[in-house]
């Protein structure tokens, strides 16, 4: 019984640290040096992206989608938390480091698709792939 507990334990163990790709800090710096630059770049090229300050929103037909970074200033150390708010006044903390890969790679994968998109300047193609987010 040990043994098959043991098993299970570090396979799971496993599994977790392959789910995390990025850590906090990771996560951070993706963010201040690829995520925001690239939403500033799309949002040069259409005004249903905005990037200010932490925020990047994506504005689609169905209200806006936002992700806000913000500095954690309850703990000693520069920690930042995230955020995912909607048009319709939800606000959803990405407290999971999981979670918050998940969200950051969505943002990412679209304002890459809509950023190469551009460049054939199709502005049909570009707002569909908007409204998947």
């Amino acid at each position: 019984m040990k043994k098959l507990f043991l098993l299970a334990f570090v396979l799971c163990a496993g599994l977790t640290s392959q789910a995390q790709t990025h850590s906090w800090q990771e996560l951070h710096e993706l963010h201040e040096n690829e995520l925001y630059p690239l939403a500033k770049d799309v949002a040069e090229i259409t005004d249903k992206v905005i990037a200010n300050g932490n925020v990047i929103s994506i504005v689609k037909s169905t209200g806006t989608t936002s992700l806000v970074k913000e500095l954690d200033k309850t703990v000693p150390i520069k920690f930042y938390n995230y955020k995912l708010l909607t048009s319709a006044g939800r606000q959803l903390a990405l407290t999971d480091p999981l979670m918050a890969n998940k969200v950051i790679d969505k943002f990412f994968d679209v304002l890459r698709r809509v950023k190469e998109s551009s460049k054939s300047d199709n502005k049909k193609e570009i707002y569909e792939i908007l409204e998947s987010l």
